[in-house]
């Protein structure tokens, strides 16, 4: 099948989210924004949406039915901060440390990420690769583990598709910066390095009722760290061709920066645009709108490796962001618990981007191989987590190793079979937003004894793998 359906560019809409059956639609047209002339509404809707909208009140405004989903969101988020703050110190040690550094939080360097290749290197991929990451904060650090078992292979990478937290790294892998480099260089960024909180925007907030605020932290420093070490090279010259989903406020419609889209971008200022999640960073102007974290729709991006590039024979996918192969979350008997409301508004607020998730994925299978890799448990990201994993670097280099690990355990064990592979870790039991999750064994088959991989102790460590 990948032989044939992965040099067919297909529009989007063409595919079922089935993951057994490529099933052609036929009737729907390509991709938003893509072939010029085409759409994939149809011209009496177009027609009857391009008047100007009906005018509303305040109450049909609050009462909307998309800013109840709003309120929710809100409410479980604040759950989650307050469970945080109950249960775990260390959460706001951490946010002071990133929001309010002093002088006597310096840590030591962490020194050299990468060791020497456990035994042999398995043979390298052929054809065209593809490497699609999701965002997760700063755990998508693994990305450039999985970079680096691609490198031990000699596998050479064609695109990278990246997303929010995996923009921070897949970017400067883009770039040309060899794996060792990309983990020297993030590894080492002090929460000062990257981090700008507004706090003039904050302290005005109520005097200007708010208006232009919808970030906690500025952007700023973030791009100007990367512009420091890349200047004002643009995604034109990327040595591989990246590109990261960027969200418009305005409009409310999804767009990609990299070099076919956007050449002319500055690589540091992509970044930033691919990380500027909503409430946490401020949107990026671009060509007179706001721009904000693609990834807030399209957690795993597959267009780039499928649509916008040539299109790959092999695409390695990097889950960091949900449970196994995009499942949702696992909250049975939420309407046992108190206020399960707020249990099924967890539910609710991910709903749409996890199953679009989901459609990409059967998307990537039905049109190539696709090498599946979990190297850090969803749990790290879940609630606080998100927030904590991009305030605090000191584990990054912890998931750089299990990221390596989690590819070369895929490498190895799917040489010559072209059948789809999944590794996952093993026996991890994580807190997540709707309650303690198993990550581990309950998701996937059981591992035969030539399917394991054990690693070190320590945070993070990526434990026994499990390969399907």
């Amino acid at each position: 099948m990948a032989g044939t359906l992965a040099r067919k560019r297909r529009p989007y809409g063409e595919f079922s989210h089935n993951a057994n059956s490529c099933r052609a639609e036929g009737d729907l047209g390509p991709w938003p924004d893509g072939e010029a002339g085409h759409s994939m509404v149809p011209e009496a809707i177009t027609m009857a949406t391009t008047g100007s909208p009906p005018s509303r009140g305040v109450l049909d405004a609050a009462l909307d039915i998309f800013r109840m989903r709003q309120y929710f969101d809100v409410v479980v988020r604040a759950r989650d901060v307050a469970a945080a703050v109950r249960k775990d110190a260390t959460f706001l040690r951490t946010v002071r440390r990133g929001l309010l550094p002093l002088p006597s939080d310096r840590r030591p360097a962490p020194g050299r990420v990468f060791g020497p290749l456990p035994g042999t290197a398995p043979p390298p991929l052929t054809g065209r690769v593809g490497v699609v990451a999701t965002g997760g904060s700063g755990a998508l650090a693994s990305l450039v583990g999985v970079a680096k078992a691609l490198e031990d292979s000699g596998t050479e990478v064609s695109v990278y598709s990246v997303c929010s937290g995996s923009a921070l790294f897949g970017f400067p892998l883009g770039a040309g910066m060899l794996p060792d480099e990309v983990a020297e260089l993030t590894a080492s960024m002090q929460p000062a390095d990257y981090i700008d909180a507004g706090w003039r925007e904050i302290a005005v907030l109520g005097p200007t009722l708010g208006r232009g605020w919808c970030g906690i932290l500025r952007g700023d420093k973030l791009e100007a760290f990367y512009r420091g070490h890349f200047g004002d090279l643009t995604l034109a010259q990327l040595r591989t061709p990246t590109y990261a989903p960027i969200w418009n406020v305005e409009h409310n419609r999804l767009d990609f920066v990299g070099p076919r889209t956007h050449p002319a971008m500055p690589v540091a200022h992509a970044i930033r645009m691919a990380v500027s999640l909503p409430l946490f960073v401020q949107p990026v102007m671009l060509d007179g709108l706001s721009w904000c974290d693609g990834g807030i729709v399209d957690i795993f991006p597959v267009r780039p490796v499928l649509d916008i590039e040539p299109a790959v024979d092999t695409a390695v996918a990097v889950n960091g962001f949900y449970p196994h192969e995009f499942r949702g979350e696992d909250v049975t008997g939420w309407d046992r618990r108190p206020f399960s409301i707020v249990t099924a508004a967890s539910q609710v607020r991910t709903c749409q981007q996890a199953e679009l998730a989901r459609e990409h994925l059967a998307r990537l299978r039905c049109e190539t191989r696709t090498l599946l890799v979990e190297p850090v448990p969803y749990g790290k990201v879940a609630g606080t987590g998100f927030y904590e994993q991009f305030l605090d670097t000191r584990q990054w280099p912890e998931f750089m190793r299990a990221g390596r690990e989690a590819m070369l355990a895929s490498l190895r064990s799917g040489r010559g079979s072209g059948r789809r592979l999944t590794v996952q870790r093993k026996g991890d039991r994580e807190a997540s937003p709707g309650g303690d999750h198993e990550s581990g064994p309950g998701l996937t088959k059981p591992a035969g004894s030539d399917g394991r991989l054990h690693s070190g102790d320590g945070p993070g460590a990526v434990g026994t793998f499990e390969v399907v």
